[in-house]
């Protein structure tokens, strides 16, 4: 069902972009660590097990359609898919533990911006743009030790869809042949966190996902370089 709402959204836009002032691009996002926004490692210890999760390299892909409103203001949408990788490590000094597990949390994103720009020189454009971003999540995620078996995680999502600000700092090189090429950053700031890790180890946690169960939220902020190139209208 989702897939097909994409693919009619995305010929939606297609049909719309021949018949007013709208502008089609593709973009690739690629995901960087920034601590400030909460989007770094976490740390966690509980019953001399000491766990830490880290970003690995993640990126979001998709494409966007731009509706230009006027010389200053435009409208911006798309549908982009989110690839979040992460290595939860564990270690225990006591059973001589040390191990940890790679596993990917991904989403698909629908984003609503309104973009204003202003002209630098000839060629180049300066932009800012603001909105919010309507998040749909894949699947819960299950994943086991590199080494022991006995070493797994759950990550469970909070909710299928979920609401995110969206906040972006670019600039633009037109023109009129060979379309528009952008470079800038974005920064993707959920309403609270979007799912919970429950690490387990043999008898550790075994009651995950109770309400008394240890576990390491996955906050969801994320800052990327966003790389964009949208085609002659």
């Amino acid at each position: 069902m989702i897939k097909r709402i994409f693919i009619l959204c995305f010929f939606v836009s297609i049909a719309q972009a021949q018949e007013k002032k709208f502008v089609f691009g593709l973009q690739y996002k690629p995901i960087v660590t920034a601590a400030y926004f909460d989007a770094a490692n976490i740390s966690a210890e509980w019953a001399n097990f000491q766990f830490d999760l880290s970003p690995r390299y993640s990126y979001s892909l998709g494409m966007n359609v731009r509706r230009i409103l006027n010389r200053t203001f435009s409208f911006e949408t798309g549908i982009n898919y989110i690839d979040r990788n992460y290595r939860l490590s564990i270690y225990n000094s006591i059973i001589e533990l040390d191990d940890f597990t790679d596993f990917s949390f991904r989403a698909y994103e629908i984003p609503y911006q309104i973009l204003t720009n202003v002209r630098a020189s000839n060629n180049i454009y300066l932009s800012v743009a603001f909105g919010i971003s309507h998040n749909i999540f894949a699947s819960d995620v299950y994943s086991e030790g590199e080494s022991d078996y006995q070493f797994t995680q759950n990550t469970l999502k909070r909710r299928r869809t979920q609401m995110a600000m969206l906040a972006n700092i670019g600039a633009e090189f037109r023109t009129e042949k060979d379309g528009i090429f952008y470079i800038g950053a974005s920064l993707h700031r959920p309403w609270d966190e979007v799912g919970r890790i429950y690490p387990e180890y043999d008898d550790f946690n075994e009651s995950a996902p109770s309400l008394d169960a240890h576990y390491l939220e996955v906050l969801g902020n994320f800052v990327t370089i966003d790389l964009r190139y949208f085609f002659n209208e």
